[in-house]
Order: C-alpha cells, then sequence, then structure tokens
C-alpha cells in the first residue's frame, strides 16, 4: 500500500543539548564509526523499560542516540491562544518554552542516569518536538525519522489491546507501518 502524505511540518522546539556520558569520541581512525539511532520516549514506566532494553541490548558506546519527546502545546492553554492580547500571548509562549525546558531536562536526567547505570557511552541528546496539529504524536515522530534518517527507531508498546487500537489506533503500529527506517518496538 501506499503511504498517506503528511503535509504538515513538524517544530523542534528546545533543547538539543548533548550530554556525552564520557570522554571518547564518536570515532576515530581506529574504531567503528558510530550509528544515529532515535528513541521515542516520555515520562511513562513503558517508555522507561524500553529505553533500559534499548541501552542493554542495541545502543553501542560510539552510537549517536536523540531521544525525541513530543510535547502538546495545546495541553498548556489552548483557548488563550484566541485571545488578541499580546502581552498575555507572549506571557504564554514564556510559559510553554519554561515548560519544554524542565520535562526534556527532566526526560534527559532520568535517561542519563539509566544509562550510566548500565555502563552506556553512547553520546545522548534530547530534542522536544511540538506535536502536529494533523496528525498527532504518530505523524510527528514519523515525519522526524523520516527527516534525520536514523538506522532505526525505538519505541516502546503501550499495551493497549486491540480494542484501544481499533479506536485510537497504535503509535507504534503506526510507525511500523509508515516510517522509512526499521522500527523496534519494545514489548512490555
Amino acid at each position: 500500500g501506499s503511504r498517506p502524505e503528511r503535509r504538515h511540518r513538524f517544530k523542534s522546539l528546545s533543547h538539543s543539548s548533548p550530554c556525552e556520558l564520557s570522554t571518547k569520541t564518536m570515532s576515530t581512525s581506529n574504531e567503528k564509526k558510530g550509528r544515529l539511532l532515535v528513541v521515542s520516549v516520555d515520562k511513562s514506566e513503558h517508555s522507561k523499560r524500553a529505553w533500559i532494553w534499548a541501552v542493554e541490548n542495541i545502543i553501542r558506546d560510539n552510537d549517536k542516540v536523540e531521544l525525541i519527546h513530543v510535547f502538546d502545546k495545546t495541553s498548556i492553554s489552548a483557548l488563550d491562544y484566541i485571545s488578541k492580547d499580546y502581552h498575555k500571548l507572549m506571557e504564554l509562549e514564556k510559559k510553554y518554552m519554561e515548560k519544554v525546558k524542565e520535562v526534556s531536562g527532566e526526560i534527559l536526567h532520568e535517561m542519563l542516569k539509566e544509562a550510566q547505570n548500565k555502563g552506556c557511552k553512547a553520546h545522548i541528546t534530547v530534542n522536544v518536538l511540538e506535536k502536529s496539529t494533523e496528525g498527532g504524536v504518530k505523524h510527528t515522530i514519523a515525519e522526524y525519522v523520516d527527516k534525520v534518517g536514523p538506522a532505526c527507531l525505538i519505541v516502546a508498546s503501550r499495551g493497549a489491546g486491540a480494542f484501544g487500537r481499533a479506536f485510537i489506533g497504535s503509535v507504534s503500529d503506526y510507525l511500523v507501518h509508515n516510517v522509512t527506517v526499521p522500527v523496534i518496538v519494545v514489548k512490555q
């Protein structure tokens, strides 16, 4: 089948601060060049378990790993953006960016701690993406992955079951069928 065309563009919001876990460089003439891997994460236990599995089973010391988190701007206050009060809009935008930095910092800190505990020496960054208004989280992740072209995408399975997938759709199922790179779904 043919893939549906995605017309929207993701918006990368912040916090792509690299946090190297060791003094090793990405590659030298004597070592194999690292791969780019993308791991979709959030603050859930499913996501944390998938991250730990990836660190233990997939990620190599010389890999570059991008943790991506999709942030829903509308969860802050969609109705307030209708306002024509410029100062109010600027204050909301400031609060939004502070929240993005807070969430990405929390995720990065927790995931780095887990990686360090497992002895991982990969170069790890976090990138927070604004959820697309058309298609939501799964479309945002798919578009980002297709743009950066990693060796693979690693996602957690939420375990929604057949009923949940039938009505809301599975993000992991969508990604498996619609991104252009291999997708590893970590089941719980």
